[in-house]
């Protein structure tokens, strides 16, 4: 269509979008003139009735349907039109404007009815085209006259007015009617004579906390009641003095609206606002402990008050809800309080170091307020303290070598280091430290430390301090010191060690008598048992009872036999260290040390065990007195050496004594001399007279000091005399005691001429005593020289008779022997053989008694002397007695084992005369003392000459008395060989090494046999072979552990191998603590960490 067309419509559209707001108008100013006179109508019948609430829903509902009727009466089409669009077409609105302009009628309608049906039709399109030119003239929106709708303001000005002169003259009429018509739920009453005044300062409550609502009523008169209207509950409220009424709501959930009521009159509408405070959901602590105390981080939920270790940083991170912020406060901290961090949501964190206890609080809070409960927690900083230390020290007393210091460290959290220190004796500070080890950042330990005090190289006399410091691993402070007591460790003088050692000497013969005394009466007690028992058939309590203190007297015999060797040892190890005597004293104290270490050997040990084995058994009578006679033989051996050991050890004594004696006077005689020569240059020296004056006075003060020495030389002279009297077969010829007055003497001259300010006379006095003492120094020697000369010459002249005896008899032995093979029981010549044997018995006991006293004088013989004796007299008299009863079996063995043992001690005797010899052949003359033999032969060297010996006995082709000596020399020498090889694999067990040989002691045995029986077989000779191929073997096993143990040992000091009582104490607790440390939890609280201490130190001091 062409523009003309649009033209039309646009003008018909025009004309109905005003003919709508004209009915808009009309129907706007009707509805608000009902609207508004029914609510003038409502509000007055309000203001005057007071209506009831459903009334007052009544007209709210009318006013609400009343709006609706209007709006869809009078404002119903347009409104469709402005919003839906719906309403009159083209051809309704040309209706209408035809009905206004006559001109028009329908042209209009059937310019629109064209249009629709010319729209394909080309005639028709100008037709319309034509007919839209005639509408240009008109204006169709002007047909509608807005101003005609204001006559209906009348209808509205009626109620309009009417509600503003209300408003002027009493605006409560329409305000308060209304409010009370649109709150219809509420309960209204007239204007009370009084007011309700709520007093709470906020109308807010938190949730699930109880809100208290404070009312107070004022005006002339006030009712004695008030009550709380919330829909259909009425509560009273409590009624407090002066007008004030107060009521609590529980754990308000939601907001609350409510009235109040007194007398029938209502308040207005009071709401409580529940509102939420901020709250505490989750409290997580992460501890970190410091690094030092080795304890993991841990984590700890819900739990504010802790007790931890200095230093320790803890991280709180704290969920919340509904908080915006949260804050921690600690006491004494000026920069409190805290805000933690929020790095998400409902999450709060911080983190500090603490150093010192505190209280802390946490603040949580929002818009609406904080939280409501302190929340506050103690924090308990349990600082780290000092270590402990307790110290035992203990020393030396023997030889003064080392000092042992063991005790016990603790800490709370572990030890760092253990000091020695050693103070200067002139400043008192520390000048040298060392280092104890110990196991670090162990909290609880004992130590011990053996400290070797050569290096120190200390004189007699000298004094060290010393205390023990401990440090402990605070890594928070620095390591915190813990000191010992100050010990002292004073070297005695050389006064106070002769004097020592001589007191020691008395102590071990003391002693040995007192062991001797024992022995004694233990054998008088087993003579006793034996021969009660022979006299018994069974054994009553008495018998048991005697034997019971047979056993506990030995056990008190062996240990004090092992106190005696203990004694005996230290006192030779306190000589070594502090005096010089000649290599011939050591060797004596050495073999005398042996002697004492054999006193008690492991046969007599088994014997007594057997015993007490056999009396819980409750044995025959018999097995007992065999086991008695064994004993009783073994004891009197026991008694023996004894005996001959004090004899020995007295003679020790001497020899030593006259040796320190010549030292001594050798010492004074230097010291004289020196002094001598200091007197010489005073005298040629030109000093002023106050110079010369000291220099004499200083030289009487040495010359005094001289002769108190020359005293104590004459108090050693004097013991050596009392000792003379004790020992036997000694008759000293010591220098007199005029001599040593004279000495004496002549040194007082020399002392008083100096004093006197006379050095020449002084001179004269001392040179007159150094010859006294010359020659009482050579009269010394001289006789020690003698007296030792004198009794090895003796001593050999004795031996060789023995010896000489010995083989005697043994011929005698064998010629006895060869006689009984050829006689029967009722042979006539039984008889005097059997005189005979009795003879060879008196000769033998004869031989005895000398190799006794020999024994008692020459310490280098073994005790095997005694032993051999002992079983030649008991092989002797049961050959007697055998003849007795004409038993010539039993006999005939007896007489070989009694020849046996005759063979044994001549071959021993005759190795020790060979000895003895050699060293009087390498003695230096004049000496006093003697040169150590040689390297003796190996056992495997004597085995191969004692093969070889074998093998030419039994090519040579000797027979009769010659060959029994041999063999009985054979016999005697492997079983020496036997002997010495046991001996040595006894020293290598106590030393827990592995024992060479094996069991060449058996083989041994059974070729002492075959030699003894004169079985000189081929099984002897190839026994005899593989004992010394074992020999050598062993021999060389020992070398090459000797080789590995020189590799490894040191060799700058051999120090007592000897473990202190310190030191096994010190392991005794080290292996409690470490079994108690097992069952010990790795992860404990301080509390209970300090708990377990206490109960380890308390287990420790048991």
């Amino acid at each position: 269509m062409g523009d003309e067309v649009k033209r039309v419509q646009e003008k018909v559209s025009a004309f109905r979008r005003k003919y709508y707001l004209s009915i808009f108008l009309k129907g706007s100013l009707l509805s608000a003139a009902i609207v508004l006179a029914y609510f003038l109508l409502a509000a007055l019948l309000e203001h005057a009735l007071w209506l009831d609430s459903s009334i007052r829903l009544l007209l709210f509902g009318l006013f609400l349907g009343l709006i609706a009727f209007c709006l869809y009466r009078f404002l119903k089409d347009p409104l469709r039109f402005w919003v839906a669009n719906k309403g009159l077409d083209d051809e309704q609105s040309a209706r209408l404007i035809g009905e206004q302009i006559p001109t028009v009628k329908d042209r209009l309608i059937n310019f629109f009815q064209l249009s629709a049906q010319a729209e394909n039709s080309m005639l028709g399109a100008a037709s319309v085209r034509q007919k839209a030119i005639e509408f240009e003239p008109f204006s169709f929106e002007g047909v509608i006259n807005l101003k005609e709708n204001l006559r209906y303001l009348k209808y509205l000005s009626i109620p309009l007015v009417a509600a503003l002169i209300i408003l002027v003259f009493n605006s409560s009429v329409l305000t308060k009617s209304s409010a009370r018509i649109l709150h219809f739920n509420q309960k209204f009453s007239p204007e009370a004579p009084f007011k309700f005044i709520i007093n709470n300062s906020s109308a807010q409550a938190f949730a699930n906390e109880d809100f208290l609502l404070k009312v107070s009523l004022e005006g002339t008169a006030i009712p004695s009641d008030v009550y709380l209207v919330r829909g259909d509950q009425r509560m009273k409220l409590v009624n407090e003095k002066d007008n004030s009424f107060t009521y609590q709501f529980d754990r308000l959930q939601e907001d609350l609206t409510f009235q109040l009521e007194a007398a029938g009159f209502y308040s207005d509408a009071y709401t409580i606002t529940v509102v939420s405070r901020p709250e505490l959901s989750d409290y997580n602590l992460l501890i970190e402990y410091p690094n030092y105390i080795q304890r993991k981080k841990e984590e700890i939920k819900n739990a504010g008050n802790l007790e931890i270790p200095e230093g320790t940083r803890i991280t709180w991170r704290i969920g919340t809800n509904n908080s915006k912020s949260v804050s921690l406060s600690f006491a004494n901290d000026p920069n409190s309080p805290y805000p933690l961090t929020n790095p998400e949501e409902n999450l709060f964190t911080f983190s500090k170091n603490f150093r010192n206890s505190t209280t802390y609080e946490l603040g949580l809070s929002n818009e609406n307020g904080s939280n409501k409960d302190l929340i506050r927690y103690q924090l308990d900083v349990v600082k780290d303290k000092h270590p402990e230390l307790s110290v035992l020290s203990s020393k030396d007393s023997v030889l003064y070598q080392y000092i042992s210091l063991s005790g016990a460290l603790s800490d709370d959290y572990g030890i760092k280091r253990l000091n020695l220190v050693v103070l200067d004796e002139n400043t008192k500070k520390a000048s040298r430290e060392i280092a104890i080890p110990i196991v670090n950042n162990l909290s609880q330990q004992n130590f011990f430390f053996l400290w070797q005090l050569d290096t120190l190289k200390l004189e007699a006399g000298d004094r060290i301090n010393y205390y023990i410091e401990v440090w402990d691993n605070d890594g928070v402070n620095g390591s915190k010191s813990t000191r010992s007591a100050t010990y002292t460790f004073a070297l005695p003088t050389k006064e106070a060690l002769t004097e020592n050692i001589r007191q020691s000497e008395k102590a071990t013969q003391q002693k040995i008598s007192q062991s001797q005394a024992r022995a004694a009466e233990l054998q008088k007690k087993l003579e006793e048992a034996s021969k009660q028992l022979k006299s018994t058939q069974s054994m009553n309590w008495q018998d048991k009872k005697k034997l019971e203190d047979i056993l506990q007297q030995k056990k008190e015999l062996e240990k004090l036999l092992d106190e005696l060797k203990q004694e005996n040892k230290d006192l030779l190890d306190k000589k070594d260290a502090f005096t010089e005597e000649s290599e011939r004293i050591k060797e004596k104290a050495e073999q005398i040390q042996k002697l004492m270490e054999e006193l008690l050997d492991d046969e007599t040990k088994k014997l007594f065990e057997e015993l007490e084995k056999l009396m819980k058994e409750n044995a025959d009578p018999r097995q007992m007195e065999k086991l008695l006679d064994k004993m009783q033989k073994n004891s009197g051996n026991l008694e023996k050496e004894l005996e001959r050991t004090l004899e020995l050890f007295k003679q020790l004594q001497l020899d030593s004594k006259v040796e320190q004696a010549t030292e001594q006077l050798n010492k004074n005689i230097e010291e004289q001399k020196q002094l001598l020569e200091k007197t010489e240059q005073s005298e040629k020296s030109n000093k002023g007279k106050e110079a010369e004056s000291k220099s004499n006075e200083a030289l009487a003060q040495e010359q005094e000091k001289l002769a108190e020495e020359s005293k104590q030389l004459g108090d050693q002279l004097e013991e050596i005399k009392e000792l003379d009297k004790e020992v036997s077969g000694t008759n000293l010829d010591l220098p007199s005691e005029e001599q040593q007055e004279n000495v004496e003497q002549q040194q007082q001259q020399s002392k008083e001429s100096l004093e006197q300010g006379k050095p020449g006379k002084s001179k004269d006095a001392q040179q007159k005593a150094i010859q006294q003492m010359q020659q009482m120094k050579e009269k010394l020697e001289s006789m020690q020289s003698a007296m030792s000369m004198e009794m090895e010459m003796a001593n050999l002249e004795s031996l060789r008779q023995i010896i000489h005896g010995l083989i005697k008899l043994s011929f005698d032995q064998e010629n006895l022997i060869n006689n009984f093979r050829e006689l029967n029981q009722s042979d006539p010549r039984f008889n005097p053989l059997a005189q005979q044997q009795i003879k060879i018995k008196d000769d033998a006991k004869i031989l005895a008694d000398s190799l006794l006293a020999l024994g008692k004088r020459d310490a280098m013989m073994g005790s095997f002397i005694t032993k051999e004796v002992t079983e030649l007299n008991d092989h002797l008299d049961k050959t007697i007695e055998a003849n007795k009863e004409r038993r010539r079996g039993p006999a005939q063995s007896e007489m070989q084992f009694s020849m046996t043992s005759i063979n044994n001690l001549a071959l021993m005797l005759d190795d020790h005369f060979d000895m003895m010899m050699q060293m009087m052949a390498n003695a230096k003359p004049g000496a006093g003392k003697g040169k150590k033999k040689g390297k003796p032969q190996s056992l495997s060297q004597m085995q191969q000459q004692l093969n070889q010996r074998i093998q030419e006995m039994k090519n040579g082709g000797k027979s009769g008395k010659e060959l029994s000596e041999e063999l009985a020399k054979t016999a005697a020498e492997q079983e020496r060989i036997r002997r010495a090889l046991q001996e040595f694999q006894e020293k290598m067990k106590q030393q827990g090494k592995e024992m060479p040989g094996g069991d060449l002691l058996n083989k041994m045995e059974q070729s002492e046999m075959d030699l003894v029986n004169k079985q000189l077989t081929e099984q002897l000779i190839r026994r005899q072979k593989e004992i010394e191929s074992r020999l050598l073997e062993a021999e060389q096993s020992m070398r090459e552990q000797e080789e590995d143990e020189e590799r490894k040992g040191e060799t700058a000091k051999d120090y007592n191998k000897e473990m202190p009582k310190a030191y096994e104490e010190y392991l005794r607790l080290k292996e409690k603590e470490v079994e108690l440390l097992k069952t010990v939890p790795p992860k404990l609280y301080p509390y209970y960490k300090q708990e377990v201490n206490e109960y380890f130190k308390r287990l420790r001091d048991q």
